[in-house]
């Protein structure tokens, strides 16, 4: 009965919380579109979070490392890339504008973007986005 214990607890400690993801922070695990619904940030008073509401506001992640913004971005399409879980969107428009790099994260089924080049958030903040294709 010991043996069975001793089991038990090596199968449970030797379990990764990654695994318990909805989805992997890769590009393939990023594919679909994905509408932004809430928002959190901190102004040093403390944190503050938006209603978990449908924005309109969508990214669309395709299989060739295009994407395509409705509404979040000032610019609609470009290219964007993965590495150590952030991605960087390059931006193909008339109008010049930066590389975004944001950290990504998980929430639980939802995808979590947190800037970090070349806007940061000195009190902190997140963009969470729901998977709806």
């Amino acid at each position: 009965m010991k043996y069975i214990w001793i089991l038990v607890l090596v199968i449970f400690s030797s379990c990764n919380r990654e695994d318990d993801q909805p989805f992997e922070l890769t590009a393939e695990g990023l594919i679909g579109t994905w509408e932004h619904y809430q928002s959190q940030g901190n102004t040093g008073g403390g944190d503050y979070w938006t209603p978990y509401e449908a924005s309109g506001r969508t990214i669309t992640f395709f299989p060739d490392g295009k994407f395509s913004a409705v509404d979040y971005f000032g610019c609609t399409e470009g290219e964007f890339t993965v590495a150590d879980k952030s991605v960087t969107f390059f931006f193909d428009c008339e109008e010049e504008m930066p590389d975004l790099t944001y950290a990504l994260g998980t929430k639980e089924s939802d995808l979590v973007l947190s800037p970090i080049a070349p806007y940061i958030c000195i009190e902190g903040c997140s963009y969470i986005f729901k998977k709806i294709e």
